[in-house]
């Protein structure tokens, strides 16, 4: 079976290497607009991968609050999906081949930490546009600091801190001059499923605890959070009259091997503050899991069908673990990593050939990834398949 299989897959393919070239380079220079001086903004070029991006200027400018999302999300999964989802949510509104991709300029780090304080906290006197009171449930915070560390601890418990973080991302446009100008701006909430909270007795020790949040309660007050973080973005008045976009986040717990998902967004045209929201039916699963046999079992029977050719096909194979995006109960894109031991180049290129051609058996209608790594954990290749085109895309480190 081996060598039939081998000479299959090897007649069928041919692997590429070297880098992924690049593509849609534009030579003509943008100047982007700015109240005392104009600056040069050349687009850079975009890859040419099997996903559509935003156009980025070249001259880079760092978000307002760079770095800041590390201390409100704790899942480095969380964080990769808080960003690269509101981009997907944001395509409706600003259309990819229109806008160009700006990290948020508007939401300093004082303005995200202030918001995500509780409402009872002194309010900073900053002077900033924009409102500087907290946005977590209060407690009484003298009694708090008198309170034994059991006394702490139940207070905290019965007023969760819900709120985790607040994303910015903003979208620019050609404003018909050879420059470009905000066309609008994109805002995530992030929640927390799971409340992490940590007391200090008097001599310095801590004491940690977790709370379970009920969702339908934080959903609530995500509704309720999003309309209020739109009014205050109006009271910036280069933010009176443009779209604003609004992401509402769940969060996944610690250690998660999958990160949490998008459940509601709305749209606010320029000049208004009402906000509707529309349910997001975004989920994530790990393959194999029970979760993942449970909700959705032909993915699940394909996916160990899949796993047990490679099993059958090469002696020294690990394992293979997926993630997937699911959209409306419908897979929207898989990742797959398949951990090997391979005794030579030759071992990769063939073992390549082969999960290729299965994937295209198992997946045809669907968008893969798949990561072949070594027992030390280096990628061997990569393999991205697209269901709108007949080929895949290959290559051999």
């Amino acid at each position: 079976m081996y060598k039939k299989l081998l000479a299959i897959v090897c007649s069928s393919l041919i692997l590429l290497s070297g880098c992924l070239p690049f593509d849609n380079l534009k030579k003509d220079e943008v100047v982007k607009e700015d109240d005392n001086k104009n600056e040069k903004a050349i687009p850079i070029p975009n890859v040419d991968s099997q996903e559509d991006y935003y156009k980025s200027l070249k001259n880079y400018e760092p978000g307002a609050a760079r770095g800041e999302i590390s201390y409100g999300v704790d899942n480095r999964l969380d964080i990769d999906e808080l960003e690269t989802g509101l981009m997907r949510l944001s395509e409706d509104t600003f259309a990819i081949n229109d806008y160009y991709f700006q990290e948020g300029q508007y939401l300093t780090e004082d303005t995200i930490r202030n918001w995500l304080s509780r409402s009872s906290e002194k309010e900073s006197k900053s002077k900033s546009a924009f409102l500087q009171k907290g946005l977590s449930p209060g407690i009484d915070e003298e009694a708090y600091k008198k309170a034994s560390v059991d006394k702490k601890k139940e207070m905290l418990k019965n007023n969760p801190k819900m709120l985790s973080y607040i994303l910015e991302q903003n979208y620019l446009k050609d404003s018909g001059d050879d420059s470009v100008k905000l066309g609008g701006v994109s805002i995530a909430l992030s929640f927390n499923s799971t409340f992490y909270y940590s007391v200090t007795d008097d001599k310095g020790l801590i004491y940690r605890g977790e709370e379970k949040l009920d969702a339908s309660k934080v959903k609530q007050y995500a509704y309720k959070t999003g309309q209020e973080v739109v009014n205050r973005l109006r009271q910036h008045p280069e933010l009176k009259n443009v779209p604003i976009v609004v992401g509402l986040f769940m969060e996944e717990e610690h250690g998660a091997v999958v990160p949490g998902n998008y459940f509601a967004k709305t749209v606010v045209n320029g000049g208004e503050t009402s906000v509707e929201w529309e349910k997001v039916k975004e989920d994530y699963y790990f393959f194999p899991s029970e979760q993942a046999e449970e909700d959705h079992r032909e993915d699940f029977s394909a996916f160990t069908q899949f796993e047990a050719e490679i099993k059958e096909y090469f002696p020294n194979y690990i394992g293979v673990i997926g993630k997937a995006l699911y959209r409306n109960d419908e897979i929207a894109k898989m990742t797959i990593e398949i951990p090997m031991q391979f005794k030579g180049k030759s071992e990769v290129i063939s073992f390549t050939q082969y999960v290729n051609y299965l994937v295209k058996q198992y997946y045809p209608d669907e968008s893969v990834e798949v990561n072949i790594k070594s027992s030390t954990d280096k990628i061997e290749s990569l393999i991205v398949t697209d269901p709108t085109k007949d080929d895949s895309m290959v290559h051999i480190y």
